[in-house]
């Protein structure tokens, strides 16, 4: 009777601690409506490639140039570059091209599924992927497997620089300029590094299990870290040469919420970060929890493992009241943060959590489930919040719509542009032309791949 007493305490002090520290952060935070909806200027990717996804793979370049990869289900992913001063939108590379894979009847480099990255040259680092790329006939063996690559832009020429593994490509990257590296999260679980300038690949070792973390970050002193179910983290110390998993730090997330996929709930996101970003100014990073939108800020130098502090969700408006935890759409990876201005700019969807065509069973397993929680199937629209760090506010710019009137669905990637100071997305748009549509939101809803442009100094947003 009193070992159940305890446990029943033990309880009660845990779910006190969750939900006071949520409390305590919030009280602190002004929230402000803006406005209910911005206007964004919408472009169009060039040539028709019929690309229907893109994840993370969204890079500001320090020339203010933006580069986008974009992927395609059993074809091919592409690179491509925009300039805003002439908002002229250019073709870089096919993938399956460059690799001779197109019309030979094997499995491709369908996906750019990373955050690119840029040496002090201006050099822009990237890798690929093979997920769901190909017909199941076709023998996965095929696979000439995944690559580093590199695109100089004074040659403007894109390299093929060595293979990262002979099956699984990357989820995750971060090029670390401490020691002129860049480092690959695979599906398989293991950290990848590549030495630029020794010009070789190493496997780490396995840093996770599924679900695959979909970032992750280095910071100031060349270490790279991770998150992996259930709450934790991993840290690589190139040092030390080993990948340590943090024993105690824990990442805190809403047990209220349901798994990702109610019909796998082994494969659960909400106990890892989402999205996470380096901020060189304050040398922390900051993030964005899986299950609640919740953005945190995680100081790497505080103690041995570091500490985590927890901010405010920057979900849809619709959500900040007394709203079931249950209802908020599962976080999106389009974050980014103004480092001039000091703010964080966060798209997060409204209606319901967002893939893009769903072919896997378990993507519309949640969409039913969202479906029952929310009384019908509503469009997944974008929203755009930010968070101020210098005055510790939370502001709703609203819906995003482009300045023809089309709605902005969820978007997989954001980057701030640094000559012009816009925020760019990039992410699903409402089709109307049936020369461009690519695909149907969640079966329904049509749409083409489009990137869009925020002025944050714009009044007409």
């Amino acid at each position: 009777m009193k070992r159940g007493y305890n446990l029943h305490i033990c309880l009660l002090i845990t779910l006190y601690f969750l939900f006071s520290v949520n409390f305590i952060a919030h009280a602190q935070i002004k929230s402000t409506i803006v406005r209910d909806k911005s206007v964004v200027d919408h472009f169009r990717f060039v040539n028709n490639n019929r690309e229907e996804s893109m994840w993370s793979a969204l890079y500001g370049a320090k020339s203010g140039k933006i580069y986008i990869g974009l992927c395609t289900h059993a074809e091919a992913a592409h690179l491509y570059e925009f300039d805003p001063k002439t908002e002229i939108m250019r073709h870089i590379v096919d993938l399956t091209k460059l690799h001779d894979e197109r019309g030979q009847g094997i499995n491709t480099n369908g996906k750019i599924h990373v955050r690119m990255g840029e040496d002090e040259q201006g050099n822009i680092y990237f890798a690929g992927l093979n997920e769901d790329t190909g017909p199941e006939a076709i023998d996965p063996s095929s696979y000439k497997g995944a690559f580093w690559y590199r695109y100089n832009p004074k040659l403007d020429k894109v390299e093929v620089l060595d293979m990262i593994s002979p099956h699984f490509g990357l989820l995750g990257m971060v090029y670390e300029p401490t020691y002129n590296r860049v480092y690959g999260l695979a599906e398989d679980g293991h950290l990848y590094m590549y030495d630029i300038t020794g010009d070789y690949t190493r496997d780490l070792g396995k840093v996770d299990d599924w679900d695959i973390c979909r970032t992750i970050f280095a910071d100031d002193e060349g270490k790279v870290y991770g998150s992996f179910p259930v709450a934790q983290i991993w840290k690589y110390d190139p040092k030390k040469d080993q990948v340590i998993d943090l024993p105690n730090i824990r990442l805190k997330y809403d047990m209220r919420v349901p798994p990702r996929t109610a019909s796998k709930p082994m494969i659960d996101r909400k106990v890892i970060w989402r999205v996470i970003e380096w901020d060189p100014i304050e040398k922390v990073a900051y993030g964005i929890m899986g299950a609640d939108n919740m953005l945190f800020r995680y100081d790497v130098h505080r103690g041995e493992e570091g500490e985590i502090d927890y901010i405010i969700p920057l979900t849809a408006s619709q959500y900040w009241k007394n709203i079931d935890p249950k209802k908020i759409p599962f976080a999106t990876l389009a974050l980014t943060i103004d480092q001039k201005e000091r703010v964080i700019y966060y798209a997060p969807t409204g209606n319901s959590s967002f893939d893009y065509i769903g072919n896997s069973w378990d993507v519309r397993d949640e969409e039913a489930f969202q479906a029952k929680l929310s009384g019908g199937y509503f469009p997944p629209v974008s929203f755009l919040i930010s968070y101020d760090l210098k005055n510790k506010e939370r502001k709703s710019y609203g819906q995003l719509i482009t300045k023809d009137g089309k709605l902005v669905f969820g978007l997989g990637g954001a980057c701030y542009g640094a000559k012009d100071g816009r925020i760019y997305f990039v992410g699903a748009i409402e089709e109307d032309n049936k020369d461009f549509i690519v695909g149907e939101v969640q079966r329904r809803w049509p749409f083409s791949m489009g990137l869009i442009a925020f002025d944050p100094n714009s009044n007409e947003n």
